[in-house]
């Protein structure tokens, strides 16, 4: 014994209204995956753009790094000077002695 609904024109219109529902729910659901997808694109395209600033960042710590190297160097080299600077009124001194002892003898 098949069961028949009683009234199969309102079965067959509420079956309509629930398939409209549900085609709207999927549009929807379309509509938020398509903006999920632009995010997700746009964060990516954002990871790359970090990733390559965060590279360049590195080069310029890397050259950064060499150029303090070479400034320590410098000033190495510059106290060297001032150290040699320092002994110049002894060399002075000896230098008029020893000019005072030839010219005098």
């Amino acid at each position: 014994m098949a069961l028949l609904p009683a009234n199969p024109a309102a079965l067959l219109s509420r079956a309509d209204k629930v398939l409209v529902n549900v085609d709207g729910v999927l549009g929807r659901v379309d509509g938020t995956l398509s903006s999920v997808d632009d995010t997700l694109t746009t964060v990516g395209s954002t990871l790359t753009e970090t990733h390559e600033v965060l590279a360049q960042t590195q080069t310029t710590l890397a050259e950064t790094r060499d150029a303090l190297g070479q400034v320590q160097a410098l000033l190495t080299d510059l106290e060297d000077e001032m150290a040699l600077l320092k002994q110049v009124p002894q060399i002075a001194e000896q230098v008029a002695a020893i000019h005072a002892a030839v010219t005098k003898g």
